[in-house]
């Protein structure tokens, strides 16, 4: 068992370590599926020690300290093919890149077009402002393996909800998804370079609008915003 450590990594990070950010309920459960012989492969990162204490018993590293602040600081740590698992009740895609393309470029939230509610499934909004996206609008069960059919309606899902979301019209807004692909049943991540790759697109653009999801078959999350020249102000 391993004990508590800070924020920031001294270390060489192994081409397969697995990063989940928040050790709540799906990060505990994350840690738990994902857990291997090495004990250097899964990082679980929250600022919550009582929460950490969760997977206490676990050969995984426990770090206190916010999962947003952890990636923005060491991302140029992380192999490009390491996993990253959100748990954490905000999006973190978007609260990464706001924080990592700071120095250069203002990233600054905006209200998420209405008229592309027409064009996705369910919705609800989100705590920090982005937008939840769902085929369903019951409590799916934590084990669901993402197949074609739905295992609670039967109903067949045609395009992928990363594919719906990619594919929607918005003139005068760039839209980037990241497809988040299942690791275990109910449980889903991606990699390193898949963020590094969203954080190039946008500053290689340098000002304009943006909507950027991450989802998976069935479930997503958006937030819109905009970037700007940074003013040092």
């Amino acid at each position: 068992m391993k004990g508590l450590d800070d924020g920031f990594l001294c270390e060489g990070i192994s081409e397969d370590a697995v990063f989940i950010i928040g050790s709540g309920h799906f990060g505990s459960r994350a840690a738990r599926l994902l857990n291997q012989k090495s004990e250097e492969r899964i990082f679980v990162v929250d600022l919550d020690k009582s929460s950490l204490s969760q997977v206490e018993e676990l050969p995984v590293r426990r770090i206190v300290y916010d999962g947003v602040l952890f990636l923005i600081q060491n991302f140029s740590l992380l192999k490009f093919s390491s996993l990253i698992v959100p748990a954490v009740p905000v999006h973190l895609v978007f609260e990464w890149l706001r924080g990592y393309l700071e120095t250069s470029l203002e990233v600054k939230r905006i209200s998420l077009p209405q008229e592309i509610k027409p064009f996705l499934p369910f919705t609800w909004p989100a705590n920090d402002g982005s937008l939840l996206v769902s085929f369903a609008d019951f409590m799916c069960p934590d084990d669901c393996s993402e197949p074609e059919y739905c295992t609670v309606t039967g109903e067949r899902r045609d395009t992928p909800l990363y594919d719906l979301i990619s594919g929607l019209e918005l003139p005068g807004f760039n839209i980037h998804v990241i497809r988040s692909k299942q690791l275990a049943a109910g449980l889903g991540g991606y990699r390193v370079s898949e963020m590094a790759e969203a954080a190039e697109m946008v500053a290689k653009n340098v000002e304009g609008k943006w909507l950027i999801g991450t989802a998976c078959r069935c479930h997503g999350i958006l937030t819109a915003f905009e970037t700007k020249f940074f003013s040092g102000k």
